[in-house]
């Protein structure tokens, strides 16, 4: 390469490093003609103003079935007092799965939230008998200090495979808490004022890391079955650790590549060695680019 070739190289560089970020929940030129097709933008408003929305019609009905059974089927796997209750580290562990945390609407609302190079965070799913208690008042993003920042960390589905009701045990969520940008108080725990959000089968619940949300009490028989997939922002430390799915050569070959995005094989975290000579200089770029937009 000419040295001119080399200094065109670097300022194209420079310039995709120095790129303007994008504010909290403003949609990039690239993003917007997905954000068009899906017919999001009510719920990118939702989400932005008061801090969850329902997302309509996200996959088939006869998906959350299939999902249904994994989760039930993993949970009878898990050991201990939980065993009949949750599942897990589900990412990989079943294509169904995945498909589910790579579903269109999913991922283009999360970008617009959290941003683009999104990490997993945790999917784990749950499921709620009858006569099981409510959960108490929380933001997602609990281990930050206060105040948390504009820019969304952490984006929280709830994909109910049956639907979701109040009686059924649904989450509820104090709407334009997020504004605030910290945790409740001990007073704001005592008598939270909440709504439950109401989920037909098939679509999903969608909050992001600062909203405050409870679960209610099951008073009506059957199970509330939940896959909790968490999103997070490129920088910030997954919950769970998905990365020893890229050392299986035979699941990184099968992948696809919006999962592996989330796997965070295109960033630059850990790509120093004593004898690589560094960090991974494209990748370093690529992340910085990412983590504007």
């Amino acid at each position: 390469m000419s040295e001119a070739e080399q200094s065109n190289s670097r300022e194209d560089r420079i310039e995709r490093y120095s790129q303007r970020t994008l504010g909290p929940y403003e949609v990039s030129e690239e993003l917007t003609p997905t954000v068009d097709e899906l017919d999001l933008w009510t719920n990118v408003n939702e989400l932005r103003d008061q801090g969850y929305t329902v997302v309509k019609n996200v996959c088939e009905p006869e998906l959350m079935d299939d999902l249904r059974e994994v989760i039930h089927t993993f949970s009878e796997q898990t050991e201990g007092p939980t065993k009949g209750y949750t599942a897990s580290m589900l990412l990989g562990r079943h294509p169904v799965v995945d498909r589910v945390a790579t579903l269109p609407k999913i991922l283009a609302l999360t970008e617009v939230s959290v941003g683009k190079g999104m990490r997993a965070g945790q999917f784990i799913g749950s499921i709620k008998r009858e006569g099981m208690p409510a959960l108490g008042l929380h933001a997602d993003q609990n281990w930050m200090p206060a105040p948390f920042p504009e820019h969304n960390l952490l984006l929280t589905f709830c994909i109910p495979c049956e639907g979701m009701t109040a009686e059924g045990g649904a989450t509820t969520i104090v709407p334009g808490s997020q504004s605030l940008r910290r945790h409740p108080t001990s007073e704001e725990l005592e008598n939270p004022v909440t709504i439950p959000i109401e989920v037909e089968k098939g679509s999903v619940a969608v909050w992001d890391g600062s909203v405050w949300h409870a679960s209610g009490a099951r008073t009506i028989p059957g199970t509330r079955t939940v896959l909790h997939a968490t999103y997070q922002r490129l920088y910030t430390q997954p919950i769970d650790d998905y990365g020893y799915l890229l050392e299986d050569e035979e699941y990184v070959a099968n992948a696809s590549p919006e999962i592996l995005s989330l796997l965070g094989q295109d960033l630059f975290y850990g790509t120093a060695t004593p004898t690589s000579g560094g960090t991974n200089m494209d990748k370093f770029m690529k992340s910085a680019s990412m983590s504007k937009l």
